[in-house]
């Protein structure tokens, strides 16, 4: 009972996903003024309604993946999730000081992918975009899973679906390019850096306990 309680404690630093929302909704608003930084690209790339199945399979492909690190190895979840963390951070900081929109187009008809658009529309504020909490959350999934030992029968689904995610919020008008290059490069910067520090107190932990020892022999 008590190994199944420790394997089971980690589990709740994943409540800092449903947590952050809070400071999301806060946060979702023009009250700080708005900028819209969407290219020609942006404006080129049409809508897509099936691209809403991926974006909205994301709190569900969270949970698998995070929930499959916390068990598969523990040393790479604490990396993704402590990532995961900063990165929420920097991004309701961007929010706060350079607040972005991104211009939704005229959705009309009566199929089910209209249907699930229109509610994602108006569930969710056109801001908060930049950059893309979508693709900080499922690109740090998948790096997570990329970094384990797990087999080619979870890597594979779990990148193809995580791409998905990642190109869905362009095609479903929910975030612009920028919000993407800007979220991998947040996610890149900080989850290596995590792992420098993390490896830079293995080598001063051994330095320390070698200067002891070596300090107890000659006593």
């Amino acid at each position: 009972m008590k190994k199944l309680f420790r394997n089971l404690l980690p589990l709740v630093l994943i409540g800092c996903i449903p947590f952050s929302n809070l400071f999301y909704w806060k946060l979702n608003n023009t009250q700080r003024g708005i900028y819209n930084i969407s290219t020609s690209l942006d404006r080129f790339l049409p809508l897509i309604k099936i691209f809403i199945i991926p974006y909205m399979s994301l709190w569900f492909f969270l949970a698998f993946c995070f929930v499959y690190l916390c068990f598969k190895n523990k040393k790479v979840y604490y990396e993704t999730m402590i990532t995961l963390c900063l990165c929420y951070v920097v991004a309701f900081i961007t929010y706060y000081f350079f607040q972005t929109t991104v211009p939704r187009p005229m959705v009309t008809g009566n199929d089910v992918f209209t249907k699930l658009i229109l509610f994602t529309y108006h569930s969710d504020e056109p801001f908060n975009c930049f950059p893309s909490i979508h693709v900080i959350t499922s690109y740090l999934a998948v790096k997570g899973i990329n970094s384990t030992t797990a087999r080619k029968t979870v890597k594979i689904p779990v990148n193809v679906i995580g791409f998905l995610i990642i190109i869905s919020t362009e095609f479903v008008k929910q975030h612009v390019i920028m919000d993407i290059l800007f979220a991998l490069l947040i996610c890149n910067v900080i989850y290596y850096t995590v792992i420098f520090v993390e490896q830079q107190y293995v080598v001063y932990s051994l330095k320390k306990t070698y200067a002891v020892n070596k300090q107890n022999i000659e006593e």
